[in-house]
């Protein structure tokens, strides 16, 4: 009875970590949507500089979708730095904060990348665990059937 206990105790932490890596990839897909959407922004605000006030542009508003604007200004974006506060940023200074939330995106994406790769590492080792308790288990029967045909 003590291999079947331990071999349901192994089935319910293997559920347990695919949640676990589940949601961690979910994160992950997140993470890099949003790294995507910064890498578009930081894209087009370093192209608006090369364009001259008031010319007509196709403005980006995501998901393939534009809306056609004049430039009235290449110098200045205004940015969202937390809690809906927004203000204004030179091109340069907003580029270079966008920059540094995609660093912070890339050490979020690593650590998570890490985190999964080791509940991956304890899955597989609770696998070969439940792999070799099935084996011992189906020796252990065999031996018992063995010794009852000698008893026999």
């Amino acid at each position: 009875m003590a291999g079947r206990d331990d071999l349901a105790k192994i089935a319910y932490e293997m559920q347990a970590y695919r949640e676990q890596a589940q949601l961690m990839q979910q994160q992950m897909a997140n993470i890099q949507l949003n790294y995507a959407s910064l890498e578009s922004a930081v894209q087009t605000l370093e192209n608006i500089k090369k364009i001259n006030k008031n010319e007509d542009v196709l403005l980006p508003v995501g998901s393939g979708a534009y809306i056609k604007s004049k430039v009235e200004n290449n110098e200045v974006a205004l940015i969202d730095v937390g809690a809906g506060i927004i203000v204004e940023k030179q091109i340069p200074e907003a580029v270079l904060l966008l920059k540094a939330r995609m660093k912070e995106i890339d050490s979020m994406r690593d650590k998570l990348q890490s985190g999964f790769e080791d509940v991956s590492k304890k899955m597989k080792e609770l696998e070969e665990s439940a792999n070799k308790l099935v084996e011992k288990m189906k020796s252990d029967k065999g031996q018992a059937s063995k010794e009852d045909e000698e008893y026999r």
